[in-house]
């Protein structure tokens, strides 16, 4: 069997959905032993496949060119499709392209945010929305990320719940296998002494404003800083020039995967205000670095999180403020550490194993 792979997002930044392809992919070809794989990538390979694809007689890799995203998913993908003959097509980041028409689509739908939480830009509001209409009504069987995304892709669209396989994010290796020194990443980074942190793209449905707000209405009263990690655009600019007095908030810009790990572990606490997710992996990672999380409770943090963090009601700052206050003594009686659940099941290799089973029907 010849399966293709599109990783041409892989191209773009890594955020939780790029990381999910490359590392379910990466397992597929180290479990795989028996049918070949097309990788389809946009400019060049991603670096950290080539060796995976240069050990591999069974992988063929292709790479596309074209610069504008609009074209290049919806026109170039599906010339390459349609070249590159196979008998599986997943998608594992972005859902399939419209114009790209198989019986063997297998798609991936991460969230169900363009219907449950839209956003102000209509337009792409419309296209995304439509895309993963088609992608699921198209897709031979779609993966999720979560038993929340899998009830809210029934609900929204009607598909047939046994059409929907949920397969957990996990860990990447570059951050479980870190082995970067505090000290080196303090200095590098110019990290305060005692601090909470925040790791996420940046984004309405992330929520920073909450948890800017709630520091700078208590930093007086705590002797920690907080510490925020992503890429920055204006709107956080702005938003840290409102609420930030005197360097208690520490902007890093993006960091590299192997540098995240001991910015966690040297955390007093990870918070996570999202207003909305399909999985949230920093929280996760963050528990797995031994850092205890705060988390808010929606949508699907409670059924990720579990037990092992303490929860504030959703878009409420003076609950989240009440916490704030509360540590670091709160922190010494919080898990940190994944629970036995977590450990067994927020793993790429399970989910691979699940994946490759699906499409061995």
């Amino acid at each position: 069997m010849k399966i293709l792979i599109d990783l041409t997002s892989l191209s773009y930044h890594l955020s939780g959905i790029e990381r999910y392809a490359l590392c379910v992919t990466q397992e597929m070809l180290q479990q795989d032993k028996k049918n070949e794989y097309i990788l389809l990538f946009r400019r060049e390979i991603f670096p950290e496949l080539l060796h995976d694809i240069s050990r591999n007689k069974q992988v063929e890799a292709v790479v596309l060119q074209g610069e504008n995203k609009l074209l290049f998913f919806q026109l170039i993908i599906p010339m390459a499709l349609y070249k590159h003959k196979a008998d599986r097509y997943m998608f594992f980041a972005f859902p399939n392209p419209i114009l790209f028409f198989n019986r063997n689509i297998y798609n991936t739908i991460h969230d169900m945010g363009r219907w449950d939480f839209p956003g102000k830009n209509k337009l792409a509001w419309f296209y995304f929305k439509t895309s993963e209409t088609v992608a699921i009504k198209r897709a031979k069987k779609i993966f999720t990320v979560s038993e929340f995304s899998k009830e809210r892709i029934y609900v929204n669209t009607g598909v047939d719940r046994d059409k929907i396989i949920v397969t957990y994010n996990g860990i990447s290796k570059n951050i479980s296998e870190s082995t970067v020194q505090t000290k080196d990443i303090q200095k590098k980074y110019n990290l305060p002494e005692k601090y909470i942190m925040f790791l996420s793209t940046l984004q309405p449905r992330k929520n920073l404003q909450l948890l800017v707000e709630a520091f700078s209405e208590v930093m007086d009263k705590v002797s920690y800083d907080l510490v925020l990690i992503g890429r920055k655009g204006w709107e956080v600019d702005q938003l840290i020039d409102k609420y930030s007095v005197g360097n208690r908030i520490v902007f890093t810009g993006f960091v590299d995967d192997e540098d995240i790990a001991p910015i966690y572990r040297n955390a007093i606490c990870f918070v996570f205000p999202s207003l909305y997710e399909g999985f949230g992996i920093p929280p996760v990672e963050a528990l797995a670095m031994g850092t205890p999380v705060i988390s808010s409770d929606s949508s699907c943090m409670k059924e990720i999180l579990r037990k092992q963090a303490v929860f504030f009601e959703n878009n409420n700052k003076e609950d989240l403020k009440k916490l704030l206050l509360q540590l670091p003594g709160l922190a010494e009686t919080m898990p940190r550490a994944l629970d036995d659940f977590m450990r067994q099941n927020f793993d790429y290799k399970k989910s691979a194993k699940i994946i490759l089973e699906a499409i061995a029907d």
